[in-house]
């Protein structure tokens, strides 16, 4: 799972989809007010899909109650849906639906599910625009350092101390291997080593990915998480650290300022993080 599959309240239960909705490159955003024949209508989170030709529009209803959600509610949602133009309908809940709630939703453009079954719907997508991504464009820097050829490090290196350089060597033979394959998330591939053939495989959940992949990649590293998403923030982390490491030997990184990468899409603002911004 991405998240928290059982968020503390609504608030987060919104936030949570919008963010996952950004994360695979729509634009969101919560508490949208729209404008129907019988004048406005709040919605909890209103997501575009700017790049398709469309501009596909989902709305999405939120309710993180302790129950089922009744008929009644999708009932209402359809009028929603009808007067606001939209192309989907969510409404996502911590118990899903009543019977008779799902059976209305038949045939219609209206889905309703759990949270957890939201993040599951998505979860390829998520992983493939914003977790190989971020873990690839964060592993860029320091690969730098411990890549097999790169002038600027080697001539840096040879002004080092002997001291530093040992430093620098205990670093290279820790880290290099763990930045190297990390590097590759951009690419989706892995080196065969790993048994995966030349694709990294989108995960099936969780424990597979750290027992098949990571512990590979880095046997020396535990990973305390309980979500994707709290493993992309900790490899983050790692990275950065490794980074900061290497950068601490020379005082200061020796490559030139790069900006960030920066994804454009032709009918979107620029993406620095998988994510849209207004």
């Amino acid at each position: 799972m991405i998240d928290d599959p059982l968020p503390n309240s609504w608030q987060d239960l919104q936030t949570g989809v919008q963010r996952i909705f950004r994360n695979v490159g729509l634009y969101a955003d919560v508490e949208v007010d729209l404008e129907t024949p019988r004048g406005s209508v709040n919605v909890d989170v209103l997501a575009v899909d700017v790049r398709s030709v469309d501009k596909i529009r989902y709305v999405v209803e939120c309710k993180n109650w302790g129950s089922a959600v009744p008929q009644s509610v999708v009932h209402s949602f359809t009028t929603v849906m009808q007067e606001t133009g939209a192309n989907i309908g969510l409404i996502i809940s911590k118990h899903g639906l009543q019977q008779g709630a799902v059976r209305y939703t038949q045939n219609t453009n209206i889905v309703g599910m759990t949270y957890l079954e939201f993040q599951q719907r998505y979860f390829e997508a998520w992983w493939k625009r914003y977790f190989c991504p971020r873990i690839g464009d964060a592993a860029d820097r320091p690969l730098q350092y411990v890549e097999e050829f790169n002038t600027d490090r080697d001539n840096a290196y040879e002004r080092l101390s002997r001291r530093d350089q040992d430093k620098f060597d205990r670093l290279r033979r820790a880290n290099g291997r763990p930045v190297m394959f990390m590097s590759m998330f951009n690419y989706m591939a892995v080196s065969t080593v790993l048994n995966t053939g030349t694709m990294l495989d989108v995960p099936a959940n969780l424990s597979e990915f750290k027992n098949h992949v990571l512990a590979k990649i880095t046997p020396h590293i535990e990973w305390h998480c309980d979500t994707f998403r709290g493993l992309l923030d900790i490899m983050l982390e790692y990275l950065a650290d490794v980074e900061a490491d290497f950068d601490a030997l020379f005082g200061g990184s020796i490559f030139e300022s790069r900006e960030p990468i920066s994804r454009v899409t032709a009918d979107g603002p620029p993406l620095d993080d998988g994510i849209y911004h207004r």
